[in-house]
């Protein structure tokens, strides 16, 4: 990136500085001296394509094995002026971010500074504020070609120096955005230390709110909890929070922050090996995939699962991951959204089955427990992990003319579920508050119950124009009233999604119908994840088939397979996550 303030620079010389008169506008304060910054992407060699923020996000890009990230920015250049807006959480401040390019390892990315245009509620600041080295030097950064060892990072000692000379140059800095000047001093000095102090307000913030939203509740051991313990502090890390906490107040940065988390974490896995570091490199996986997850239901998830997959048996194998609380919470969560994706998907599973069992003989439920995590309780879990592996089973069998699927195995399955009730403890009934979570949990343990059980009859069950039996539309209204049972301002109900997707498929009552796609919408706006919008235009579809080629011949798996089939070319095929 190269920044002049010379009226008329080109780009064949090194641009200086040359006093101007004021601009009739401002009026300069004695002393100071106005520059009008220009802010330039060179053109590269390569064709690249325009950087694009769409609200279904399929999360393209890829650290793990070899992928490369996909996203690259348009060069182009771009003429920002700036009025004083604040910039407080919550509010949609319309400030464009620089979409970042795919920077090696001689770039600022790597050096842990990246430019980045929000600053969730800190002072008011201009978070655009050029380098000591750009403001100096003016060199132009080349991909390949300058030398690391010559860069001199804004925040190193060295840099007072630079600073002391440029009091005068930044004493009144003109920038732009939306075509408003406005004048303002900066007063000199180092103001952040590294991104971690830069962004300490966001990352608070993250840690009192967004990083409980994906919880049933509030766990002592929330694997979406930003923990600083490493010195230094890994930047693909404060990255990846940041740009989570970025969706969630509507900042144009996501996009920026993902991309660096991607890059920095690419090498990352590849420069740090150690069992202490990896835990920093699990968390930015979850983050990841929890940010995937806030931009649509259909995304890459199976490259997440890999790298964290490859994680595991690169650092010693799942025996020595399961020997913390940490370590197993984070395990949980990916073996449950590994088992989501593949049980909607009728895909084998990305972890062994030994992962599960190695996890269970650790499991105490005290720091934390899989209710806690995703809304399942313990025993069902067991089921939901059983029937993936099974359903992917199925899908290949009925590929294979001589192979004949074991159905008493799914019987078995069938007969437990019909058996399990869930059991209140002791202490839900000390008061009401007490009673009416335990009632709130109870009904979503049904809804995954009679969810797995119309699970059970569609995949394994059903066959292509038969005709649907009673029992089985009537568990899907069950399942209905079990998550319309939840109360509202708890929100439990919506872990329960996956069986609320099978129900809807299975109601043709209009009301029932339209309640559904209410609960989903009310989720989508109360969480931010957009895997709940999502939902909404993929039952549509289903209520549409089956209202053109008739209730008994259409069923979800069937739209599913249709996304398949769309994404069937790419390596990195599209697959729908409801977890």
């Amino acid at each position: 990136m190269q920044l002049s303030w010379q009226p008329g620079f080109s780009l064949s010389r090194k641009p200086f500085r040359r006093s101007r008169a004021p601009r009739p506008i401002a009026t300069p304060v004695a002393g100071q001296q106005q520059f009008e910054f220009i802010v330039e992407h060179p053109v590269g060699d390569h064709e690249a394509s325009s950087f694009e923020q769409s609200g279904l996000h399929t999360g393209s890009d890829s650290c793990y094995d070899g992928f490369s990230v996909a996203n690259r920015a348009e060069p182009h250049h771009v003429h920002h002026s700036t009025n004083r807006r604040s910039l407080s959480p919550g509010s949609h401040s319309g400030h464009r971010a620089l979409p970042v390019e795919d920077i090696d390892s001689s770039t600022d990315v790597v050096s842990g500074e990246l430019p980045v245009t929000d600053n969730f509620g800190l002072p008011d600041l201009p978070t655009d504020l050029p380098t000591i080295d750009e403001i100096t030097e003016r060199r132009p950064f080349s991909s390949g070609s300058e030398d690391e060892s010559t860069y001199v990072h804004p925040c190193s000692p060295s840099t007072n120096t630079q600073l002391q000379q440029c009091d005068e140059a930044i004493l009144n800095l003109d920038f732009f955005q939306e075509s408003t000047p406005f004048s303002m001093s900066v007063s000199p000095g180092i103001l952040y230390r590294d991104l971690f102090q830069r962004f300490q307000p966001a990352l608070e913030r993250y840690n009192e709110e967004f990083c409980r939203i994906p919880l049933t509740t509030d766990l002592e051991m929330n694997p979406f909890r930003y923990r600083a313990n490493l010195d230094p502090e890994p930047m693909f890390l404060v990255h990846s929070v940041m740009a989570l906490a970025a969706h969630h107040v509507e900042s144009t940065s996501t996009q920026t922050h993902r991309h660096a988390a991607l890059q920095l974490l690419r090498k990352g896995i590849n420069a740090y090996g150690s069992f202490e570091y990896g835990h920093s490199i699990l968390d930015a996986i979850i983050l990841l995939f929890s940010l995937d997850e806030t931009q649509s239901a259909l995304g890459h998830w199976r490259t997440h699962l890999l790298g964290a997959y490859g994680l595991f048996e690169a650092c010693g194998g799942i025996e020595k991951w399961v020997t913390s609380a940490r370590t197993q919470v984070q395990i949980g969560m990916l073996l449950w959204w590994d088992a989501i994706t593949s049980l909607a998907n009728r895909e084998d599973c990305v972890f062994p089955h030994a992962y599960f069992e190695a996890l269970l003989s650790k499991y105490t439920g005290k720091e934390w427990d899989f209710f806690g995590l995703c809304g399942c309780p313990l025993n069902l879990v067991k089921v939901v992990m059983r029937l993936a592996r099974l359903s992917a089973e199925k899908r290949r069998s009925s590929f294979m003319q001589y192979i004949i699927f074991d159905t008493p195995v799914v019987s078995e399955i069938e007969q437990s579920l019909e058996s399990w009730h869930h059991v209140s403890p002791p202490a839900a009934f000390q008061d009401e508050e007490s009673m009416q979570k335990d009632l709130d949990n109870m009904h979503c343990s049904e809804a995954w119950r009679n969810g797995l059980l119309l699970y059970l009859y569609r995949v394994f069950r059903w066959e292509p124009g038969c005709r649907v039996p009673m029992h089985v539309i009537y568990r899907a209204r069950v399942i209905k009233d079990h998550v319309v049972a939840c109360r509202e301002e708890h929100m439990i109900s919506r872990q329960a999604l996956l069986p609320l997707f099978f129900a809807a498929c299975e109601l043709q009552d209009p009301s029932s119908r339209k309640q559904i796609l209410k609960l989903c919408s009310t989720w989508n706006d109360r969480t931010r994840y957009y895997m709940f919008g999502t939902t909404i235009p993929l039952l549509q579809e289903v209520w549409a088939e089956q209202s053109a080629k008739g209730f008994e011949n259409v069923w979800w798996g069937q739209i599913i397979d249709k996304q398949h089939m769309l994404d069937g070319d790419s390596p990195l095929q599209m697959r729908l996550c409801f977890g």
